[in-house]
């Protein structure tokens, strides 16, 4: 790739970050902030062949929903991180174990009912998907706007990074809605810095 072409990749990643960091600040979903762990991002990594082998093909007619899925994906990794790190590890591949029970199309339901805990007619759930909704929607327009050719190389590098985004965004609604945030500590061998905690 070309370092022009990774430029423009790194800048619309950042703009997309900060209008949905933005977007769920504005709706107390979020602190102005991601929340990150080192070990979901590396889940990331090993998980997103198989989430884009499943979402890609939905770009077309569902893009709302290839987009924000990534997002249940990221919030159902914070649940397994938080409560059960152990036991999943050593699994590469985290998508799978939230499609796998109702497929992709129903992964947003099995993500918030099963993992989160939202009953799925509840408020919180609605709320949930209203603000994740709404990131889609500006993510999608972003993209829209860039005027890059469908199917192109560049159309699945801009994708591959919206999702990566979204997984993250959805790591760090999930990970503040069990009540870590970033909190200033002051580590002698290591100087000043933020860490999340709970």
């Amino acid at each position: 790739m070309e370092e022009k072409d990774l430029e423009f990749l790194n800048s619309f990643t950042e703009k997309v970050e900060k209008t949905v960091v933005d977007l769920c600040t504005a709706d107390a979903m979020l602190d102005g902030k991601m929340l990150e762990v080192e070990e979901l991002d590396d889940k990331w990594r090993t998980s997103a062949p198989e989430y884009m082998a499943a979402a890609v093909p939905q770009i077309a007619d569902y893009p709302l929903a290839a987009i924000a899925w990534a997002c249940y994906v990221g919030m159902g990794a914070a649940v397994l991180w938080d409560k059960s790190w152990n036991e999943h590890k050593d699994i590469e591949d985290w998508y799978s174990i939230m499609a796998k029970p109702r497929g992709f199309d129903c992964l947003d339901e099995y993500v918030v009912e099963c993992l989160v805990g939202y009953p799925l007619d509840g408020e919180n759930a609605s709320k949930l998907e209203s603000t994740i909704r709404k990131c889609a929607n500006s993510a999608h327009t972003m993209i829209r706007k860039e005027g890059i050719e469908p199917q192109s190389v560049m159309a699945f590098h801009l994708f591959a990074r919206v999702a990566k985004v979204f997984f993250r965004l959805g790591v760090s609604l999930e990970l503040r809605h069990r009540g870590y945030k970033y909190v200033k500590m002051n580590v002698n061998f290591a100087g000043e810095g933020e860490v999340p905690v709970s």
